[in-house]
């Protein structure tokens, strides 16, 4: 579907601004229905761009994968007192 590659690269230009998203959030992002924005979500977590972080059937949260990278290179691991 071209209009839903159209979408995808939309999301995935907001990303950098936008790391952490869910399918309401990137509903409001790109001004489009719950489904379109859900259609891209899913597209670039195929697509291996966006991790869904919660492990939950609903609310899901969607992280940027190239952000996460970054963050744990400059972080290194995290020490538990």
């Amino acid at each position: 579907d071209p209009g839903a590659t159209v979408t995808s690269i939309r999301l995935f230009d907001l990303l950098p601004e936008h790391p952490i998203v869910t399918v309401a959030r990137a509903t409001q992002l790109l001004g489009t229905s719950r489904p379109t924005a859900g259609n891209a979500v899913e597209a670039l977590c195929a697509a291996g761009v966006l991790d869904e972080i919660t492990g939950r059937q609903r609310g899901r949260v969607y992280a940027y994968r190239a952000y996460l990278g970054v963050l744990a290179e400059e972080t290194g691991p995290v020490e538990r007192p």
